[in-house]
């Protein structure tokens, strides 16, 4: 597991920058959390217009921990769910999963 993912979960706090659902229950194997890209991992993808280099777009700061629902939402509208808004609504769960 790289380091981006190991920050990813730990600032997330397991939980959806959106709903905040819990993404490993306790008592469960499985996991509900998805791994996001912020800027799409190819240009063809949902918000993917961008000069950022592959590996860039697999780095921790392009990524944002969603559930299921929140994933295909934020994918399926790419107007509403900008880079801007996406960089926003990550930082403010992760101010306020360290507060």
């Amino acid at each position: 597991m790289s380091i981006d993912v190991k920050t990813l979960w730990g600032r997330s706090g397991n939980r959806c920058a959106f709903c905040k659902i819990e993404l490993t229950p306790i008592g469960s194997k499985s996991t509900l959390g998805e791994m996001a890209h912020i800027v799409a991992k190819s240009p063809k993808g949902p918000r993917g217009q961008s000069n950022l280099t592959s590996e860039q777009r697999d780095e921790y700061s392009n990524l944002i921990l969603l559930c299921p629902t929140h994933h295909t939402l934020i994918d399926s509208n790419s107007e509403e769910w900008t880079v801007e808004k996406l960089k926003q609504i990550k930082a403010e769960h992760e101010h306020w999963v360290s507060s």
